[in-house]
């Protein structure tokens, strides 16, 4: 029987916190856009793309250090495990530190240019993603060491302190650099949650070391595939708030909000995708079929979600959002099979990066470059936006999934 055959109480526990966490995080994105309305929620929707392009850029170190720890756990090497995480979260913490510098400095000229009403959302955005990079080492720790009912409690409670704070402060301070604040307060507790689990696992390094050609080896290539996802996922958001009205920006972050909720149903399917391949591959068991399991299960989930959209798109956006944001509504459906593409394209990656065939990552790069060119060229309706979108990350789909089945191919024929 395979890991991923006897983990499927562990898959079931995180496809349920994942869907609770994602919906209040849903709950609080609604409710920030009700309450500010679409001009305001503007400026919420791209200061959330900015955190999600530098803070999804600089996620490689949760599938990657969950890789590495899922390797030291099946050498018995637990003691390097803690090194590592001292040593990320010790590099991490000097370059965001630099970088959130820097882009609190930049953060008044980058809101002339796009259009914010004020620096303060951007500025904000910037802290949390320094947060977001030292979370993102605690959890791949987490991830690594199976241990996914800690992760389980700490998304959801996450999720919970957002919610709770953007209710207490949105009622006296209407404005997305309020909201903005609440997304930080819940990234300092869970780290805080994090940190004082994590702390007492390991005394000190003593005389352990860690093989840092390794780390690099394992980092590097989900270090340039998530910079990829990330312009993928937000490139168009920005661009859409440089170049077209405030109200009608608004609506467009409105439905790329409702259709990221395709992620309701991706990311805890990718929370446990890299261990349990990096456990499959360091065991001697092909990685190949139970990625496509995971893929088709995720496939299966975002068939009802793509019914809803498709027949009540509109009373959708009406009902959680209201009048103001009808624009949303033709938006909704197409967005959300981008996200269903893209999702779909990532999934079958993590097979690629766990065997070492990297090659796919030089179509991922250059398409990534591709999307933005071509959404800078193209934009003069949300029209010329969704297909800039559809095209290039339909051919991308199409490449790695070559990639993947070319590299299936070779291992069975290598097997037999």
């Amino acid at each position: 029987m395979t890991l991923f055959r006897t983990n499927s109480r562990i898959v079931a526990e995180v496809v349920v916190s994942g869907g609770l966490s994602a919906a209040l995080t849903m709950g609080y994105i609604i409710y920030v856009g009700r309450v500010l309305g679409p001009v305001e929620y503007a400026d919420f929707a791209a200061a959330l793309s900015v955190i999600y392009f530098v803070g999804v850029a600089m996620s490689p170190f949760t599938p990657a250090v969950a890789r590495l720890c899922a390797r030291y756990t099946a050498r018995n090497d637990f003691l390097a495990v803690g090194v590592l995480r001292r040593r990320f979260i010790r590099g991490i913490t000097i370059v965001g530190i630099a970088v959130t510098g820097a882009g609190i400095a930049l953060s008044t000229p980058l809101a002339d240019l796009l259009n914010f009403r004020s620096s303060l959302p951007l500025s904000v955005a910037f802290c949390v993603v320094l947060l977001y990079a030292v979370v993102s080492v605690d959890r791949g720790v987490i991830h690594g060491l199976l241990l996914f009912r800690v992760h389980n409690v700490n998304i959801v409670a996450e999720a919970l302190v957002r919610c709770v704070c953007a209710g207490a402060l949105l009622v006296v301070w209407r404005s997305a650099g309020a909201a903005m604040v609440s997304y930080l307060s819940a990234l300092l507790l869970a780290e805080l949650l994090l940190g004082i689990r994590l702390r007492k696992e390991w005394a000190s390094d003593g005389a352990i070391s860690v093989d840092w050609m390794e780390v690099r080896r394992v980092t590097l290539p989900i270090l340039l595939l998530m910079i990829g996802v990330a312009a993928f996922q937000n490139s168009d958001m920005i661009v859409v708030k440089r170049f077209f009205p405030a109200v009608d920006s608004g609506a467009y972050g409105a439905a790329t909000a409702m259709a990221r909720a395709i992620g309701i149903l991706f990311v805890p399917l990718y929370v446990i995708v890299s261990p349990i391949l990096s456990g499959l591959h360091e065991s001697g068991q092909p990685v190949f079929a139970a990625t496509m399991r995971l893929t088709a299960i995720f496939l299966a989930l975002a068939i009802l979600p793509l019914v809803l959209f498709a027949g009540w798109s509109s009373r959708i956006v009406a009902l959680l959002y209201g009048a103001g944001f009808t624009a949303a509504g033709p938006l909704l459906l197409p967005l959300a099979g981008v996200a269903v593409i893209m999702y779909t394209g990532l999934m079958l990656s993590q097979a690629l990066v766990t065997v070492s065939d990297h090659v796919f990552l030089i179509a991922y790069s250059s398409l990534a470059i591709v999307q933005i060119v071509a959404l800078l060229a193209f934009h003069e309706s949300f029209h010329d936006v969704l297909r800039a979108l559809y095209v290039v990350q339909s051919t991308l789909l199409v490449i790695v999934a070559g990639f993947f089945f070319r590299a299936w191919a070779a291992r069975r024929q290598t097997a037999a």
